[in-house]
């Protein structure tokens, strides 16, 4: 049967006939709008008792076990399969309450374009097609009255042509569009089958961020970066051995003695400034002497005199570690797709950037890590905003931070930083690398071609570049292997 609805009356009938086969009870205006938004929003529509259905339980309605009525036997069966393996599982997935909670801070006028954006993902996970259907038609069906539409619906369901039914223009005969709907019910229901989640982090980001996202080439966008992070980040190794050889070591400021209340540092234990004082703990060992009197333990306890002693480190003793990496003005020329890859060379280095970051924000936790990511001014600025989003818990947290300046200025606070901490310095761009000064260590990945090419600019010993490989996508993993191993 066709997939697509073009007449008045055709939508008419499928939009009355499948709001009848709504399971979950809720608003009567959400759905109206919600498959407006839907139809403004996605390239086919399931039917409309499935987004009604949706926008029902993202309202925070339950899922009723009544039988259903309507329809013959074949209509009935799918739409028992449709409540067990569509909502039954929509509702049992891990994250649908991060996506209920997502969707319950949204405001009134974004609720129906988030129904929508869930509605597509639950379509596009379970692998089905639905119909397609003008937007303007659907619209002239709304405006028809809901007594009216409910006689069509009711008809078409019961195989009989109701008497004010407008068939002008309609394709359809008579139980066509009910042997539709109930079609579109079990392939449906077969595609969620073989899913693993109807929804997952991707659906939370997006309702979260709604207000910045609003547009279809945002989303896509922000959809590709985070998918080429995570698949970059499943093959990146759990472990990287340090290999800090000739790289100094340099403590937080907590280290210094002036920071410290006057007379209590210095005058507890000699040496002064040498000694770290989160390290200096008083100590458990218990000393008993025969005969009578107190032990030596109490009595120093009461005097005051407890021995000291010093562990090797503490949280507040950590190295600093300075992360900067630099994005070229070129990159706007890298929305390029090659054969051989599944995104942008763009999206794929913003994706290795997010990859990379989180991974050593999880990683490094023993150090003061520093990653100060540059945009050039004046470009990606779209892409900008999304890694920010992207990178929102690790910005949060201190460890990132995102500017807007030119590659001069990054390789100068990378070399003042050099001073007084350890610095290293990643220069992603299409062409050729900016002056850099003596002794600081950078790294060029470069995508001047399909695959990245990572030069060391100021190399380090025992480090050899890789074997080149046929296979671009197993390059682009490996290159993000190479920069974290160069990194630690």
């Amino acid at each position: 049967m066709s997939r697509e609805l073009r007449s008045t009356a055709d939508v008419t009938t499928w939009f009355a006939a499948g709001l009848l086969l709504r399971r979950v009870p809720g608003d009567d205006d959400m759905p109206s709008q919600s498959i407006i938004a839907c139809a403004n929003e996605l390239p086919a529509l399931p039917p409309p008792g499935v987004i009604a259905d949706i926008a029902a339980l993202l309202a925070g309605a339950r899922i009723p076990l009544a039988t259903p009525s309507a329809g013959d036997d074949v209509m009935r069966a799918a739409i028992r399969t449709y409540d067990d393996d569509v909502l039954a599982r929509l509702v049992a997935t891990p994250r649908f309450d991060d996506v209920l909670a997502a969707f319950a801070h949204l405001a009134p006028g974004d609720r129906p374009l988030a129904i929508a954006l869930v509605v597509g993902a639950i379509c596009e996970r379970a692998g089905f097609t639905g119909v397609s259907v003008s937007p303007g038609a659907l619209r002239r069906a709304l405006a028809r009255p809901r007594d009216e539409r409910g006689a069509i619906g009711r008809a078409e369901l019961h195989g009989a042509r109701a008497d004010d039914a407008d068939e002008t223009g309609a394709r359809f005969a008579v139980g066509e569009i009910a042997a539709l709907l109930a079609d579109a019910y079990l392939r449906l229901a077969r595609g969620a089958r073989q899913t693993r989640a109807l929804v997952d982090d991707r659906d939370v980001f997006a309702l979260d961020h709604l207000h910045v996202m609003r547009d279809l080439g945002g989303r896509m966008t922000a959809d590709h970066i985070a998918s080429a992070a995570d698949e970059l980040a499943r093959a990146l190794p759990r472990r990287v051995p340090a290999n800090r050889e000739q790289r100094g070591i340099r403590d937080t400021n907590l280290a210094d003695d002036s920071l410290y209340p006057a007379g209590g540092f210095a005058a507890i234990v000699s040496g002064g400034a040498n000694t770290n004082i989160e390290n200096l703990v008083t100590s458990e060992l218990v000393y008993m002497e025969d005969g009578p009197g107190p032990d030596l333990f109490t009595l120093r306890y009461v005097e005051g005199e407890l021995l000291y002693y010093t562990r090797d480190d503490s949280v507040h003793r950590r190295h600093r570690h300075l992360i900067a990496i630099a994005l070229g003005p070129d990159l706007d020329d890298a929305r390029v797709k090659d054969r051989d890859v599944p995104w942008q060379r763009l999206v794929l280095a913003l994706g290795l950037v997010v990859a990379t970051v989180r991974w050593l924000a999880e990683q490094l936790g023993d150090q003061a890590l520093t990653v100060r990511l540059a945009f050039s001014p004046r470009i990606l600025a779209e892409e900008k905003q999304i890694v920010a989003l992207l990178l929102e818990g690790e910005i949060a947290r201190g460890i990132v931070s995102i500017v807007e300046e030119p590659w001069a200025t990054t390789v100068d606070a990378a070399a003042k930083a050099g001073g007084t901490s350890l610095a290293d310095l990643v220069v992603v761009s299409l062409g050729p690398t900016p002056e850099l000064p003596r002794h600081l260590r950078a790294l060029h990945v470069n995508l001047v071609d399909a695959a990245p090419k990572i030069a060391e600019l100021a190399p380090r010993r025992g480090v050899d570049p890789g074997a080149p490989d046929a296979d671009a996508w197993t390059e682009w993993c490996e290159g993000a292997e190479d920069v974290l191993r160069w990194l630690v």
